[in-house]
């Protein structure tokens, strides 16, 4: 089974506006209203792709129930830890002429009497040799070291600990060694401290990362795929054909493939795949395993050390 924990869940709405006007009533048409946050987003994903998953989430008492009733229509197997604060809304905004815009919500503090339902709902489930994923930015004024802490704890319970972060919070993660992280272009780039450019730039940052401990890296690039990098490996896949549309949670599509799919560099192209397929859907929404086995992905077991990337992701 494969658990993941999120902190800091969201309420996703994605809007269609023919075009923003600063200042003034906008009429907005509702495109879709998911689930979300980073970890909810991969065990969507899992339900989908048919593996065992089980989501443990902390929402405000405004929210925890329209989540729990989505989440079971979803097929989610979930547990759900009251904290005291409004579940956050994230908005994404989609102008006629492509544009993008998002707007996030910080969410609520967590107190340590809700850290200490988190450890304890951790505690009831059997989590050896499963995969934990922490996913997501922490909640306001959170101690980076959470999800140190917390995979600290469960890595005692036999678990496997994949993080996917950013920031202060993927640096502390790192110390404890986590079998595998997920970082994009930007978040790999802030980690080790400079601009990525190239593929052979991307590579020789995370051997930088694996030196610290890190198991193996799986680094999303957008419209140039991911890559797989571990300490004997490199590998790059990416879809044949561009795809257009909102990439939000795509990236978290990717993660949960590819740890369902074994975890290794022959997982890459199918994660790929399911995670280009729910670029051109709407909202959030996860594919069908028709639709990720309609996308073609090239694989190239190495890299174009010359190659630059379209942009930081």
């Amino acid at each position: 089974m494969i658990v993941t924990v999120t902190l800091n869940p969201s309420v996703d709405r994605t809007i269609s506006i023919a075009k923003l006007d600063r200042g003034t009533v906008n009429r907005a048409e509702m495109i879709a209203v998911d689930p979300g946050g980073k970890g909810v987003n991969v065990s969507r994903a899992l339900a989908a792709y048919g593996s065992e998953t089980f989501a443990l989430l902390v929402c405000g008492s405004f929210g925890s129930r329209w989540f729990a009733e989505r989440l079971t229509e979803l097929n989610v197997a979930h547990h759900i830890v009251l904290g005291n604060g409004v579940t956050r809304n994230n908005v994404t905004l989609v102008e006629g002429d492509g544009t993008v815009t998002k707007i996030n919500e910080p969410g609520f503090e967590l107190s340590d009497a809700v850290l200490s339902d988190v450890k304890t709902a951790l505690s009831e489930i059997d989590l050896k040799d499963c995969w934990v994923v922490f996913a997501g930015a922490l909640n306001p004024d959170a101690d980076p070291l959470t999800y140190n802490k917390l995979a600290t704890y469960v890595r005692s319970l036999g678990a496997k600990v994949a993080i996917d972060t950013s920031g202060e919070e993927l640096k502390a993660a790192i110390e404890i060694a986590p079998e595998l992280i997920k970082p994009n272009q930007h978040e790999l780039s802030e980690l080790v401290g400079r601009n990525l450019i190239t593929i052979a730039d991307i590579v020789a940052a995370a051997r930088e990362v694996l030196d610290m401990g890190v198991g193996a890296i799986v680094c999303s690039l957008g419209a140039d795929g991911a890559l797989y990098i571990d300490n004997e490996t490199v590998v790059h896949a990416e879809p044949e054909t561009p795809v257009a549309g909102v990439p939000v949670g795509a990236g978290d599509i990717l993660l949960a493939t590819f740890i369902a799919g074994g975890a290794n560099a022959e997982a890459l192209a199918s994660a790929v795949a399911w995670s280009a397929a729910s670029v051109p859907l709407e909202g959030t929404a996860i594919p069908s395993a028709a639709q990720a086995m309609a996308v073609k992905v090239n694989v190239n077991s190495g890299f174009d050390a010359t190659r630059s990337l379209v942009e930081v992701s």
